[in-house]
């Protein structure tokens, strides 16, 4: 759900062409750019943030024994594209099952802060589905 996967000053080169939304989504609702800056600014040292820890996009060793993974990704949030960008990793360079439900329009944790809006009872419902999958899927 909504996952932090790469520091923007860490995003390899070959990826940057398709990671826009921490421009895009700057003012976001909920999770702007400067909320963002301050969580990693309070737990990741700027020298540490390119670190596999912080950043699994870059982990030295590759991705090879992962297991099939489902992502949940707002559409109107700053982290969207380091998530697009790692599921695309995932399925097309390392071949693994990924699942991915898209919430176009809608800011990081939305569920959480207006739980009683149809988009809300659609992403809890598929949560449940998306975690269903990941049990049904053979190693």
């Amino acid at each position: 759900m909504i996952p932090a996967i790469c520091n923007v000053d860490a995003m390899p080169e070959k990826y940057k062409k398709d990671n826009h939304s921490w421009e895009q989504n700057k003012n976001a609702a909920i999770l702007g750019r400067k909320a963002c800056d301050l969580f990693w600014d309070c737990y990741v040292p700027v020298s540490e943030r390119d670190n596999e820890l912080f950043s699994p996009l870059v982990f030295k060793t590759g991705h090879a024994n992962l297991p099939p993974h489902y992502f949940q990704i707002c559409g109107a949030d700053p982290l969207r594209d380091e998530a697009l960008i790692y599921e695309r990793v995932l399925r097309e360079e390392e071949g693994f099952k990924t699942k991915v439900d898209v919430y176009p329009g809608l800011p990081h944790g939305f569920w959480s802060v207006f739980p009683t809006i149809e988009s809300s009872k659609k992403f809890i419902e598929e949560s449940v589905k998306g975690v269903q999958w990941l049990l049904e899927q053979k190693a």
